[in-house]
């Protein structure tokens, strides 16, 4: 039986919470921020992100040099080459990149080739990258990697023999032995020497990159001392921040997301009209988690299930037909991406169910299916079960492709795989990624001895004892609160994402009615009443994992809820909705 989770209170930092008082914030916005930061140092910052606040890019090691480089580039008549990961922040990173060459520095349009990777051949500068690239036939004045190339030495070494520089720019996790020695330049804040913010996304690393060449180009007279700068990039450096699951604790990702929010918002991109007409969000402005699960889900779904190019060229639309063609696809592939999703789960918790018991530290789930489903599928697992889990999927040509998600606060993934690689260093085959999320892909035969290193490399950073599912809160809510202004509140304290989580609350309520609704009848619509007297509607998704499991609770019984607040918008009125994460 899986262990029931722990409600643990945010601890609350008091000296952040005056400080909050003194810079106007409401009692509760005071708590909510105190609940999230224990630093009073950019306090104001963190709490207000602008553009302005944001890290100068001189701080990030290389990243002038990589602006000569590709400002040399730009003035030649070879080609530049963008190399980018197939998922939301390379796509992104890819199109600020081509924005910023074409659009702003007046680069011929044919000749910048985007040559994008794909998710079944893995992650990175792969061998397929690699000869895709070798096989352009037009002279190559330069390979700008974005959001990867900092493990791909060896197919780096490979463009370098002939006769092919390549930059890289990314912020995923260096390796043991450093830079690729082949690479002319590398711009990374994971480098241990450089003193830029290293929880960036690689879409941003690309955008200060592009920052410097701009400045590079004014210095050399390319361009004119007043020509735009970049800043209005940020609506898509948002996008992919977001998508990736980097810290909005830190102010220059706070800044950046503010930023692209308000860009976003203005609909002057045919993209993001094109989105407006799909799903309007109620007529509320876009947010953060609008951006993750409206957007990015779409856009991933591309590399998942479909052709990874239809995202780029969604996000490149000259108009808004040609954008809405692309998002068309993109919702398909959606859909597609959830009918797939929905059997490889189902496989997966019968499967975690065989393998769970007590004293289990983590999860190492084998599947057959689409590779491009697995990180979604180690996702809901880990929640499920509290675990680490890794999802590795059979890509029936002697190797499994492995994605996975530390779920756990104080586990480092990244970490993990590189202790397991120092234990077997013929267990990977590649490996990558963030503390929180990692891939790999490794040989078929490995597997048993995969699960046994990830459950020795997990007891190891935790300790004697498993790790327990948790759900933070940030406490309860008194009835006076519970009206529709508290979003108003809550909103002022955007953008919400990791580190910086969604506001959560807990209560004890009384259900006094309860519906089964959703066309799979596993969602809950409740009414549920306060010990004040207060009535309020709630809905609880995936209450049931299955439509014929039995309704876990009845109307009538005193539950503890863990719950989001949000609006509902219905028959011209707008109501305070509980969404609930957990009700017992």
């Amino acid at each position: 039986m899986i262990k029931a989770p722990e409600i643990v209170q945010r601890p609350l930092s008091s000296s952040v919470y005056q400080a909050c008082l003194n810079l106007g914030l409401s009692p509760l916005q005071a708590r909510l921020v105190a609940q999230r930061t224990d630093c009073v140092e950019q306090l104001e910052e963190t709490v207000f992100p602008k553009l302005k606040h944001i890290q100068h890019p001189d701080a990030l090691k290389n990243s002038q040099h990589a602006a000569r480089l590709i400002a040399e580039a730009i003035r030649s008549d070879g080609v530049i080459v963008l190399a980018t990961d197939y998922d939301t922040d390379g796509v992104t990173s890819a199109w600020v990149a081509m924005t910023a060459l074409v659009d702003y520095f007046k680069v011929p349009e044919e000749r910048v080739v985007h040559v994008i990777g794909d998710r079944k051949t893995g992650y990175g500068i792969t061998d397929e990258v690699c000869e895709r690239i070798l096989g352009i036939e037009k002279p190559i004045s330069l390979v700008i990697s974005a959001d990867q190339g900092s493990s791909d030495e060896p197919r780096i070494k490979r463009l370098k023999q002939a006769g092919i520089p390549v930059c890289v720019t990314d912020h995923h996790q260096m390796p043991i032995e450093g830079s690729p020695a082949s690479a002319v330049c590398t711009v990374n804040p994971q480098q241990s020497d450089c003193e830029y913010d290293k929880t960036i996304a690689g879409c941003f690393v690309i955008f200060l990159v592009m920052t410097q060449v701009r400045q590079e180009l004014v210095q050399q007279g390319y361009l004119q001392a007043d020509s735009p700068s970049l800043k209005a990039l940020a609506l898509n450096v948002a996008l992919g921040t977001i998508a990736d699951s980097v810290s909005l604790k830190s102010p220059n990702n706070r800044a950046i997301v503010k930023a692209g929010l308000q860009y976003i918002n203005l609909f002057d991109q045919p993209a993001w009209q094109a989105m407006k007409q799909l799903h309007d969000n109620q007529g509320e402005p876009f947010n953060a988690e609008y951006l993750a699960f409206q957007v990015a889900t779409r856009i991933n779904a591309a590399s998942r299930v479909s052709d990874v190019t239809t995202a780029y060229h969604f996000l490149t639309a000259k108009s808004v037909e040609q954008a809405r063609r692309y998002l068309n696809q993109l919702d398909q592939d959606n859909q597609d991406r959830r009918l797939q999703q929905q059997s490889m789960l189902e496989n997966a918790q019968t499967r975690a169910g065989e393998l769970y018991h007590a004293n289990k530290y983590s999860l190492a789930i084998p599947l057959k299916g689409n590779a491009g489903i697995q990180g979604i599928i180690a996702t809901r697992i880990g929640e499920q079960f509290g675990l680490p889990t890794v999802v590795l999927t059979d890509l029936e040509d002697g190797y499994l492709a492995g994605s996975g998600r530390a779920i756990v606060s104080d586990i480092d993934l990244r970490e993990a795989f590189q202790w397991m690689s120092e234990q077997d260093p013929e267990l990977f085959r590649s490996m990558g990624g963030h503390k929180g999320a990692a891939g790999c892909m490794i040989p078929f035969e490995k597997q048993e001895v995969f699960a046994d290193l990830f459950e020795q490399a997990i007891q190891n950073q935790v300790g004697e004892s498993p790790p327990v599912p948790l759900l933070e809160t940030d406490g309860e809510l008194e009835d006076h609160l519970l009206v529709p202004v508290l979003m108003e509140h809550i909103a002022l304290l955007e953008p919400f994402g990791r580190e910086w989580p969604q506001p959560s609350f807990s209560g004890r309520f009384e259900i006094i009615q309860l519906k089964e609704v959703g066309q799979t009848k596993t969602h809950l619509s409740c009414k549920l009443r306060t010990s004040g007297g207060k009535v309020l509607q709630a809905i609880y998704f995936n209450a049931k994992r299955h439509e014929s499991e039995p309704t876990p609770v009845r109307t009538g019984q005193s539950v503890t809820c863990v719950y989001q607040p949000s609006l509902n918008h219905y028959a011209g009125r707008t109501n305070l909705q509980l969404r609930i994460q957990w009700m017992h």
